[in-house]
């Protein structure tokens, strides 16, 4: 494994750069392997167990990085009821994995998709100062606007 890589790879992400897209069908096999698999807390699996498949492995550190992100943010997406609609129909699933791949999106478009995520097992005080936060930044945890984006981008481009 190519830790630099992987780190140089994520430092641009966090230093501003746009995730890099990747081929749907890479996030589409991922999303196929980890839906059979009961959902846990604190249960890892690795990026090279699910993409076993050397068909839909990352190439490259940058790669790795961009599927990881952009799994994650379907995955957020998709657990707050966002795309339910289109995941119910084989061919509308087709589009969200486009989407999912394609999606200009950055740090910011992650970070406010995982926000009702990552503040789950926080305290009350700090649910409350960051949702404050956050909303003085224009950003409503409920209504995150990277889902209104995702679904415009679904409807624009596919």
């Amino acid at each position: 494994m190519d830790t630099d890589g992987l780190n140089l790879a994520a430092e641009q992400i966090n230093s501003g750069a746009q995730i890099p897209t990747i081929e749907p069908s890479q996030i589409e096999h991922v999303w196929e392997v980890l839906s059979r698999i009961p959902r846990r807390t604190n249960t890892a699996i690795g990026l090279t167990a699910v993409c076993a498949n050397l068909d839909f492995a990352p190439k490259s550190p940058d790669e790795q990085v961009a599927l990881m992100t952009r799994y994650a943010l379907l995955d957020a997406l998709l657990e707050r009821g966002i795309l339910k609609d289109y995941m119910n129909d084989e061919s509308a699933r087709k589009h969200v994995f486009a989407a999912a791949a394609t999606l200009p999106c950055d740090k910011n478009d992650l970070a406010e998709a995982l926000a009702d995520r990552m503040l789950r097992d926080a305290s009350p005080e700090v649910v409350e100062r960051t949702r404050e936060e956050m909303k003085n930044a224009g950003w409503d945890i409920d209504r995150p606007k990277i889902g209104e984006k995702f679904l415009g981008w679904i409807r624009s481009h596919f």
